[in-house]
């Protein structure tokens, strides 16, 4: 239980046992969601609702133990990309919302990168690790259940759209870094390219990420059309509106 509950277990070790939980865990979830896709669908709603439950368990959960063992500007605040996913999951699972997911797809491509090359990433016996691993594997895997039950699938409108809004974040983050000292988009712990400095760094990663928003709409795009799924874009008319709720 102290193992736990403890603030500061120290960080796992990339290939090592607690970061192979952690992706056998989203594999295992993973395969399920896709093999049993049509019960998926056909109890979407009861899904949902579960799944909503997970995330406010996890949002309280990470939040109340920041404010129980000291609550620091720099750290706790929900101004992560990964922080900033969960709560947009949790929006679209309440609402349904497809401009929501839109947004959700594009942000949630960095929980790739951190799933597969973790940084300060508590281990799987910790509080804070279970919290790390249900945030990052509903944030990876809530397009595929938005697929799965409605049929969405991004698109270019919804890539600039989460261009326009990660501009707002990067934003948000930058002061909040320079009022805290917090590592907020990580600009302060650099976990790739340390020796860049600033403001070197900072155009480095917001170019990556735009970079990394194509890369995830031509990846899902070419899925799509090997799969022989026809997207929003190869439909006019054939969507619903955007942001129309289809729970």
């Amino acid at each position: 239980m102290d193992a736990f509950l403890d603030p500061r277990p120290g960080w796992i070790t990339i290939g090592g046992t607690d970061h192979l939980v952690y992706v056998a865990g989203l594999v295992v979830l993973a395969v399920l969601l896709v093999t049993q896709r049509d019960r998926v669908r056909a109890h979407a709603t009861t899904v949902r609702r579960v799944l909503l439950g997970v995330v406010v368990v996890q949002q309280l959960t990470l939040y109340g133990f920041y404010a129980a063992t000291g609550w620091d500007n720099a750290e706790s605040l929900p101004l992560h990309v990964s922080r900033v996913s969960a709560l947009l999951g949790l929006v679209y699972l309440a609402t349904g919302n497809r401009r929501v997911m839109d947004v959700l797809f594009y942000f949630g491509l960095w929980a790739w990168a951190s799933f597969s090359y973790p940084q300060n990433i508590q281990p799987v016996d910790n509080i804070l690790g279970w919290s790390f691993f249900v945030n990052h594997a509903v944030t990876l895997l809530m397009p595929v259940l938005a697929h799965v039950t409605t049929g969405w699938l991004p698109t270019r409108a919804g890539l600039w759209r989460a261009v326009r809004w990660f501009l707002v974040y990067v934003g948000v983050a930058v002061v909040a870094n320079a009022l805290t000292g917090g590592n907020y988009f990580y600009q302060r712990e650099k976990p790739l390219l340390p020796w860049l400095g600033q403001p070197w760094y900072f155009l480095a990663s917001v170019a990556a990420t735009f970079a990394l928003f194509w890369i995830g709409y031509a990846v899902a795009r070419l899925v799509a059309v090997r799969a022989g799924v026809a997207t929003d874009e190869d439909r006019p008319g054939a969507s619903l509106a955007p942001g129309r709720s289809r729970w």
